[in-house]
């Protein structure tokens, strides 16, 4: 009885080992890792492509086709310019935009929440440029660098976001470096998180984020064009162009 008893745990184990060989063979796939050359890895960064670290980006973008400064088709017919002698940029923007007060090498402009957004998700935007010593880090991920082909200067275009107690915080930030000054385009927008803070109804929140998704697309595409606006202008001997040591 006993030999028996061994006999058939023998056979158990053999049939177990033949089925997880089977299975191993049935499913395994060779692998060989190939490097590729530089004009492959490169193709990765093209604005064309689809978003690959999210299915959208912090202000909701599919592509980066919408993040893309020379793609935007916003009129800038109307638009105002604002100079910067000092610092040596030249920017435009929309002139319902409310300027916020002069600081040297920083231009801020507020978007009217009124204006720009409907009830309820009305949120705080503020479009600014700074220029300064050096681009400060951001806790982001980065997203490919993005080629203006009107002006050809090349900003590299990063994003972040983060959410508390029913609040949302989300940055798309454009910076370039030029003969040793950072210039940062940036867009901050500061809002709720969810229409569900305000409305139970499941079809009015669907609404509401609807409208709101179109209201940020807008936002983005007059942002994109503030970008495509931006210019390096001769300054003065002895400003800070000249005093900034390159980095």
């Amino acid at each position: 009885m006993r030999k028996t008893i061994i006999f058939i745990s023998i056979l158990l184990v053999v049939a177990a080992l033949g089925w997880g060989i089977r299975y191993f063979l049935g499913t395994f796939t060779y692998t060989r890792h190939i490097d590729l050359p530089p004009q492959l890895l490169a193709s990765s960064s093209t604005d064309q492509t689809t978003l690959n670290a999210s299915s959208t980006d912090v202000f909701g973008q599919t592509t980066t086709t919408a993040l893309n400064p020379a793609s935007s088709t916003v009129d800038r017919a109307s638009w105002k310019t604002y100079s910067d002698n000092e610092w040596g940029f030249s920017v435009s923007y929309p002139s319902n935009l409310a300027i916020k007060p002069d600081i040297s090498g920083t231009f801020t402009l507020v978007v009217p929440k009124d204006r720009y957004f409907q009830w309820p998700l009305l949120d705080d935007v503020t479009i600014s440029v700074v220029a300064s010593s050096s681009c400060p880090v951001l806790e982001a991920r980065t997203l490919p660098p993005a080629t203006l082909s009107d002006n050809g200067y090349s900003f590299i275009r990063q994003e972040t976001s983060d959410v508390g107690a029913g609040n949302i915080y989300r940055q798309l930030v454009y910076d370039m470096v030029n003969q040793g000054v950072c210039y940062r385009v940036s867009l901050f927008d500061h809002g709720t998180n969810g229409a569900g803070f305000y409305v139970g109804d499941q079809a009015l929140i669907s609404q509401y984020e609807t409208q709101h998704q179109a209201n940020l697309d807008q936002l983005v595409s007059i942002f994109m064009g503030v970008v495509d606006s931006f210019r390096i202008i001769e300054t003065p001997a002895g400003t800070p162009e000249d005093q900034v040591s390159p980095q």
